[in-house]
C-alpha cells in the first residue's frame, strides 16, 4: 500500500503547477500546496480518508490560495488570472516537465534554475538542497527567495513556455535535471545511499524531453547517464546497506538490459562532443567494461581531456585525475588533488579527501590514507558513505 509520503511526492508537482497555473504567484502556489498537504496529513492522522490525494490537494490549495488572497487585500489584481476551470486537469506527466521549463527561465543563474527545480518540481526539503551545495539552509533560502522576486519581476516569468522558448531553455532544463539526478545518485543524508525517488524523477523527466528532443545528441547524453547509472545501482551497496566502489562491485548484478540501452543512447551521443555527450561515454566506459581491472582508463582520460574543454567545471578536473590516477600518474595525481583540496569545501570538499586516500592507499602509505578517509567523513550525513568509510579505516588500521 501506498504511503502518504509516496503520495506526496509523486501528487506536490500536480498541485504546485495546477496552483501556479491559476495565480501565476510561484511563492503562493508553493505556500498554499504545503498547507493543503499539511491539512491531509492531519486528518488521514485522525483516521479519515482521502482516495484522491491529488485532487484533494489540488482543491484544497486552491481555496487556500484564495483565502490567502483575500487576507493579503489584493483579489481584484489577482482574481482575472484564475482562467483555469476547477474540473480541468493537466496531463500530470506534462507537469511536471513543464514546471522544469518554467523553472530554468533564462533570467536566472543556473544555480537558481536548479535550486527552484529541486524545491518546487521535486518537493525536496531546503535543508537537504543546501547539503547538496555544500552552504547553509539560510543561503538556499535566500537563493529561492530571490529567484522567486526575479521571475516575479520578469512580467511573463511564471507563463508556460513552448515552441522556440522551451528550445531557448532545453540547456538549462538539462542541467537541472541532471541536478536532480545528482542528488539522487547520492542523497544527501539518512541510511540509504540513493534516493530513489529523485533518481526515478530525474528518469521520467530526461525520457520526456528526449521524447520532445529525439535527435539532440546532449538529451541522449543526459539520458544516457541516467540509465546507465540506474542499470548500476543493484550492486551499488552490500546487503547491510553499506556503499560500494567500482571496484568492488558485483558487475553480474548490474540490469544488462538497462545497460544496453544507455550504452545504445551513449554511442548515437558521443559524436556531438558536449558536457552530457562526453560524461554519458566516461559511464559507457565504466559500464562496457568486463570488470574493474579491464577499465580502459586511457580512453576515459580522452574523454576527460575533451570535456574539461566543454565543462571546465572543478568536479570534472577531480574526475580527471582520479582517472590519470589509475593511468599510472600516481604521484603527479597525489600532488594536484592536494592543492584542490586546499580550496574546496562542503561535499566536494569530502570527495576530494575521498581520493587522496585512494591515492595514498595505493602509493603504499596507509597512515596519509587514514587521516584522508577521517577527513572525508567529517560532516558526511549519508550512513552508508560513513559505513563505506568507517570499514576502509578499520581494514587500513588492522
Amino acid at each position: 500500500m501506498i504511503t502518504f509520503a509516496e503520495a506526496f511526492a509523486e501528487e506536490w508537482p500536480r498541485v504546485v503547477g495546477a496552483t501556479l497555473r491559476s495565480f501565476r504567484d510561484l511563492d503562493l502556489a508553493e505556500d498554499s500546496a504545503q498547507e493543503a498537504f499539511a491539512r491531509a496529513a492531519g486528518l488521514i492522522a485522525r483516521g479519515e480518508r482521502i482516495d484522491n490525494l491529488g485532487s484533494w490537494a489540488t482543491t484544497a490549495a486552491r481555496r487556500i490560495a484564495i483565502d490567502s488572497l483575500r487576507r493579503d487585500a489584493v483579489l481584484r489584481a489577482k482574481l482575472p488570472m484564475l482562467v483555469e476551470p476547477e474540473g480541468e486537469q493537466a496531463d500530470p506527466a506534462d507537469d511536471r516537465l513543464t514546471l522544469i521549463f518554467v523553472a530554468c527561465d533564462r533570467i536566472l543563474s543556473t544555480e537558481q534554475q536548479v535550486v527552484l527545480a529541486l524545491r518546487i518540481v521535486c518537493g525536496v526539503p531546503v535543508a537537504d538542497i543546501a547539503d547538496f551545495f555544500g552552504v547553509r539552509e539560510a543561503t538556499i533560502a535566500a537563493r529561492l527567495t530571490r529567484a522567486k522576486k526575479a521571475l516575479a519581476r520578469g512580467g511573463d516569468g511564471f507563463a508556460w513556455p513552448d515552441g522556440p522558448e522551451r528550445d531557448r531553455r532545453l540547456e538549462s532544463v538539462l542541467t537541472a535535471v541532471y541536478g536532480v539526478y545528482t542528488l539522487g545518485h547520492t542523497a544527501p543524508a539518512g541510511d540509504e545511499l540513493m534516493d530513489a525517488r529523485l533518481a526515478a524523477l530525474a528518469l521520467s523527466l530526461a525520457r520526456s524531453v528526449a521524447a520532445e528532443y529525439p535527435r539532440e545528441s546532449e538529451v541522449l547524453g543526459l539520458l544516457a547517464i541516467i540509465e546507465l547509472g540506474e542499470g548500476r545501482r543493484p550492486a551499488r551497496t552490500t546487503a547491510e546497506g553499506m556503499a560500494l566502489t567500482l571496484a568492488e562491485v558485483d558487475r553480474s548484478a548490474w540490469g544488462r538490459q538497462r545497460i544496453r540501452a544507455g550504452l545504445d543512447l551513449a554511442a548515437r551521443a558521443l559524436p556531438g562532443g558536449g558536457r552530457f555527450a562526453l560524461q554519458a561515454g566516461i559511464a559507457g566506459l565504466h559500464s562496457s567494461a568486463p570488470s574493474w581491472e579491464q577499465t580502459d582508463w586511457g580512453a576515459i582520460s580522452t574523454l576527460y581531456h575533451g570535456l574539461l574543454r566543454v565543462w571546465p567545471a572543478p568536479v570534472v578536473r577531480l574526475g580527471a585525475i582520479i582517472a590519470r590516477s589509475h593511468a599510472g600518474e600516481l604521484a603527479r595525481s597525489a600532488a594536484e588533488l592536494h592543492a584542490m583540496a586546499g580550496e574546496a569545501t562542503g561535499e566536494f570538499a569530502r570527495r576530494v579527501q575521498s581520493a587522496i586516500g585512494d591515492v595514498a592507499e595505493r602509493q603504499g602509505d596507509p597512515t596519509a590514507a587514514v587521516a584522508a578517509y577521517r577527513l572525508a567523513v567529517v560532516g558526511e550525513n549519508n550512513q552508508a558513505l560513513v559505513r563505506y568509510f568507517e570499514r576502509t579505516i578499520a581494514r587500513l588500521e588492522t
